[in-house]
């Protein structure tokens, strides 16, 4: 029995247990078809799934745990606890999604009363123009005068443009009032107000530090600025450390009030400090605008009766007033200028607040993914909570708020979420990226050293592998290197899988000639720069790639064959060993000395200083024609001089015969004249011809007839 038979029946043995050992035992006795009422009655016994139960939740107590502590802690939970720990982790996550809505939809009740100040200030500007106008109309011209006229309307366009402003500042006072009015938003400005107050004590904080450098080291200032300096820095210590604990402790507990107990003091300890320095302005922005409030209405342009002449109604009469009245109108924009700065500096304290909210929403999305991807390793669906997840973690940004953009991108940048992690994140992404191609190119050029180094791999497949593996180690590298990046490698996967099934159909053809690009490699019938036979190609091989090869031709052109085509022929490789053997065909005329024309063939090989001695030149007599005896002289040579051999020894013969007196066989050449007789007898026509037929580089002439 054949190896092959045994490995066979070896393998028949192996899927037979396999096939019983995977196959449930059947009972010998059939059991009776349930009755359907009482399968029914049984799927109604059933008890339904026990729900989620938040309050059991134990990952949730430190909300700042490091992820990787995390995934560690939940892998021994059940499928029915990480049911648990994901809806404590949505209700987290939930809140933290509610405070940041909140708190934009206070930051676009700001930005409305700022742009109600801001049309009221324009109006206000707008008016004082007019009455410069007035001024400028009026000066020095007579009451009735067409000029006076102009100054007079300018006068009526002043009053129409405070009216606007009036009407402006009021209706941004009444959204302030209905903001202080809501409580939610009224939280959200006391927590921008505290986010103020901690930028405003860390500017404090470098400016007292700028100004110590500048003082004598020892000297009283220096020493007054120091305590100042250790004073604010405990304070800011003390704030970031309550913060920091109310940030990781779960909403509701204990342990968050006492947390936020905390960030009250700290708060109200900065706040005092920064009042001692005289740097608080918490209370700036309300002030302002109840101040430009009553300008505003205080500031009128009348029509006094008793000041107006004769005919002209409505008219101001004299240069005093209208600069009294300019006065008013700057004072006035003055003070709504001042309202709308500090209401846009509130507005900017209550945009970096939100980003650092959005920031610890995405520290709590990195820690509710944990918990996701462990449910679904043990067969729960997070596809609910991933859906939200999606949708909370969205960031819609206000284009036309410019200022608050800035503010918003700049939060974002300093804060450890956000730009600061992806600084990271992009680092390692290039330094992955670096290494890989790095690493790609070592293992490359050490595994061509070991593969030129073992042979018995053709150059072309050599270079093929080299090449694999280092375009191949740059590829696993990015695709790496995208994790850095947060970038799930699933749907990357899943959607190359995609393409390259959808390829595979589009291009079967190009596919062909990669496998039979593959074939030539592994089995090397040539190789690079080998003179081989390719049906009626001849020449030497260029290259080879996947789809195709080259051939360069004897008179240097070019070929470009299909790989299929290729590995489909018959392949004459002339020069797949180190030596190649080189023939002469000789046409001896019947009167010369055989003997001696061999010997002088013999002679003449051997004195070549390239033709080798092992194996020896050799002639032999091939067969007896019509006109000439057909002799064979070989000799053999090393693969690369062969061309330079073979013109060699011809030029050899021709010069040692010549000297000899020996002479070739001449063939006569005649003209045959022949009939061809069409299928009822007839001569159709004469045919006189000689062809010359050449195949491969040798020559032949044959008459036809």
């Amino acid at each position: 029995m054949s190896r092959y038979k045994i490995r066979a029946i070896i393998l028949t043995a192996v899927v037979c247990v396999g096939v019983v050992w995977t196959t449930p035992v059947r009972s010998q006795e059939q059991e009776p078809a349930p009755d359907a009422n009482a399968q029914k009655e049984k799927v109604e016994q059933v008890k339904p799934e026990k729900p989620p139960d938040p309050k059991a939740a134990t990952t949730t107590k430190a909300l700042n745990i490091p992820v990787d502590e995390l995934k560690i802690l939940v892998k021994p939970l059940t499928l029915e606890e990480l049911g648990n720990e994901a809806a404590a982790w949505m209700l987290v996550l939930q809140k933290k999604a509610q405070e940041i809505s909140e708190a934009e939809v206070t930051i676009k009740r700001q930005n409305q009363a700022i742009s109600q100040q801001q049309e009221g200030t324009d109006a206000l500007e707008k008016a004082k123009k007019a009455l410069e106008a007035a001024e400028q109309a009026q000066k020095g011209a007579a009451p009735g005068s067409p000029q006076y006229q102009e100054g007079t309307k300018k006068v009526e366009e002043a009053k129409e443009s405070l009216k606007k402003a009036q009407s402006a500042v009021e209706k941004s006072k009444t959204t302030k009032a209905e903001l202080k009015q809501d409580s939610t938003s009224n939280k959200t400005l006391e927590k921008a107000q505290k986010t103020g107050d901690l930028e405003t004590a860390k500017q404090t904080l470098d400016k007292i530090k700028a100004d110590r450098d500048k003082t004598v080291a020892g000297s009283l200032a220096y020493q007054e600025a120091t305590k100042t300096i250790e004073k604010l820095e405990a304070a800011l210590k003390a704030f970031e450390d309550a913060q920091k604990a109310q940030t990781g402790a779960k909403p509701d507990s204990p342990e968050s009030e006492q947390a936020t107990q905390q960030v009250e003091k700290a708060q109200e300890a900065i706040k005092q400090l920064l009042k001692e320095l005289g740097a608080g302005a918490t209370e700036q922005s309300s002030q302002e605008l109840d101040n430009a409030t009553a300008t505003v209405k205080n500031t009128e342009i009348k029509n006094n009766g008793e000041e107006k002449v004769a005919g002209e109604p409505g008219v101001v009469n004299n240069q005093q007033n209208l600069q009294q009245k300019q006065q008013e109108l700057k004072k006035t924009t003055d003070n709504l200028q001042k309202s709308t700065d500090a209401e846009s500096k509130a507005k900017n304290q209550l945009v970096v607040t939100v980003t650092e909210l959005q920031s610890q929403l995405t520290a709590i999305d990195d820690r509710f993914n944990a918990i996701l991807e462990e449910l679904e390793k043990k067969g729960g669906d997070p596809k609910p909570y991933r859906q939200y997840t999606k949708a909370v973690m969205s960031i819609d940004v206000d284009t036309k708020d410019t200022q608050g953009l800035g503010v918003r991108l700049l939060a974002w940048a300093k804060a450890e979420e956000g730009g600061l992690r992806w600084a990271g994140n992009t680092g390692k992404f290039v330094g992955i990226v670096i290494v890989s191609v790095i690493v790609s190119q070592i293992l490359g050029a050490i595994l061509n050293r070991l593969l030129a180094l073992f042979g018995g791999t053709s150059r072309i497949m050599r270079k093929f592998i080299v090449m694999l593996v280092k375009r191949g180690g740059v590829v696993v590298g990015f695709l790496v290197a995208l994790t850095a990046l947060e970038v799930s490698l699933g749907p990357v996967l899943a959607l190359v899988g995609g393409l390259s099934f959808i390829l595979a159909f589009a291009l079967q053809s190009n596919l062909g000639n990669i496998a039979s690009g593959l074939m030539i490699m592994a089995y090397k019938p040539f190789d690079v720069g080998d003179e081989i036979k390719l049906g009626e190609l001849w020449g030497w091989v260029d290259s080879i790639t996947l789809a195709n090869t080259k051939i360069k031709g004897l008179d240097g052109q070019m070929f470009n064959v299909p790989n299929n085509t290729v590995w489909g022929d018959t392949i004459e490789n002339l020069s797949h060993s180190e030596t190649r053997k080189f023939t002469h065909w000789l046409r001896i005329d019947f009167e010369e000395n055989l003997a001696k024309v061999e010997q002088l063939l013999v002679e003449i090989m051997k004195s070549h200083p390239k033709v080798l001695a092992e194996p020896a030149p050799k002639t032999q007599v091939w067969s007896i024609e019509d006109y000439y005896i057909s002799l064979k002289a070989d000799g053999w040579v090393k693969k690369e001089d062969f061309w330079t051999v073979h013109s060699d020894v011809i030029r050899m013969i021709q010069g040692r015969f010549d000297k000899e007196g020996i002479k070739l066989a001449a063939i006569p050449k005649g003209i045959e004249i022949g009939r061809e007789d069409d299928s009822n007898g007839k001569i159709s026509h004469l045919v006189s011809e000689t062809s010359v037929h050449r195949k491969a580089g040798a020559v032949s002439e044959t008459p036809t007839i």
